[in-house]
């Protein structure tokens, strides 16, 4: 340690919340920071200085307490400079496999020190916003956690992002408010069917703007980030050729034959769950082989799963309830139930069509 460093002390930076939760935050409250508010925006935030001006004794000591509830910290002179995080970011976790779907709620209770029924609402949205206000650190460290267990990181920085505003009227009245108000909306294309309407492209500040408007009528309203929304591709119309089964093979992982088969069976799912932009690949993939595929967004679907015969429904009920809520386990509980009609998300859908599967319950999803 040189003389200088003696007397500029050093600075506890927090590179990353690593691999630590919510929980950490008890440990950092001796430090004086502030709020617990104050001290998880610091972690979330990171780079961070949580602490300047200690000695190298202190310091190391904090250190080794940090980083073994799993934040990555550094001691530092306080000379040495830092770029410090801007916490702009929002984060959204988009579930691709459903064989652990409770690590997931699991893993997100414990970063946001939420209890699991809170979570489970989180982690079964489309979106499924987790947090906001963090930095690419953060993000990085989320990813590392979320992807072992089958899911997805998607991130927006909303000062820049576009947004839509999506109302559905239950009425005829709510209809004709909404049709009046919708077409003054900044920048925005505006289109209406069947008490439906959606106002589109809008920057943060006037979907709020519209969305505070909106909320003072009986209208189900929703404002959509377009940088975390997900999509269905679905192949519509296709000829049977080695080029469009070729692309089938690549994009599912069908074999051959297989993929021939569904070409005589459309309209076919041809991927699920997809970031906007593999949407946009795979629109232009199956146009250039003499094809046509939509593109469906999951945020406006809700689903209902279609049941076969059989199964050990009992055992399985407890899932049902679980996932879909008590009514949709009294629904199951009858002799003859053939469906449940939800609504539920494709998350919700999927997830329940997996553990039903667990049973011997074969089911496929139904869009309602």
């Amino acid at each position: 340690m040189t003389a200088i460093e003696a007397e500029e002390g050093y600075r506890l930076l927090v590179r990353s919340i690593g691999t630590a939760d919510a929980s950490v935050i008890s440990s950092l409250r001796p430090l004086g920071r502030g709020s617990d508010a104050e001290l998880a925006a610091l972690l979330f935030r990171a780079p961070s200085e949580l602490l300047a001006n200690v000695t190298r004794e202190t310091g190391s000591k904090l250190v080794e307490v940090l980083r073994g509830t799993g934040v990555d910290v550094d001691l530092v002179p306080m000379g040495e400079p830092f770029d410090a995080g801007v916490g702009d970011l929002e984060v959204a976790i988009a579930i691709k496999r459903f064989d652990n779907v409770l690590g997931i709620i699991e893993a997100g209770a414990r970063v946001l020190g939420v209890d699991l029924e809170t979570a489970k609402r989180m982690v079964c949205g489309i979106p499924a916003v987790l947090i906001g206000g963090v930095s690419l650190a953060t993000v990085a460290a989320l990813e590392r956690r979320f992807a072992p267990l089958g899911a997805e990181v998607d991130v927006s920085r909303v000062a820049s992002a576009a947004f839509d505003v999506a109302a559905e009227a239950g009425d005829d009245a709510t209809s004709r408010i909404l049709a009046e108000v919708l077409p003054g909306a900044t920048s925005a294309s505006v289109s209406g069917a069947s008490g439906h309407f959606l106002a589109a492209g809008l920057t943060a500040e006037a979907a709020q703007k519209l969305w505070s408007e909106l909320s003072r009528t009986a209208a189900k309203v929703r404002i959509l980030n377009r940088d975390l929304q997900r999509f269905d591709v679905k192949l519509v119309a296709a000829p049977e050729t080695p080029a469009m089964i070729e692309l089938l093979v690549s994009t599912t992982g069908l074999k051959e034959a297989t993929a021939a088969k569904a070409l005589k069976r459309l309209p076919f799912v041809l991927a699920e769950n997809v970031r906007a932009p593999r949407m946009v690949e795979l629109l232009e993939a199956a146009h250039a082989r003499g094809g046509r595929a939509t593109g469906t967004l999951l945020s406006l679907m809700s689903f209902g799963l279609a049941l076969k015969p059989g199964g050990e429904r009992g055992a399985a009920r407890a899932w049902v309830e679980a996932i879909a809520g008590k009514s949709s386990a009294a629904e199951f509980e009858k002799p003859d139930c053939a469906a449940l009609r939800g609504p539920l998300t494709k998350t919700q859908a999927r997830w329940l069509q997996h553990e039903l599967r667990r049973y011997g319950v074969s089911s496929h999803l139904v869009e309602r």
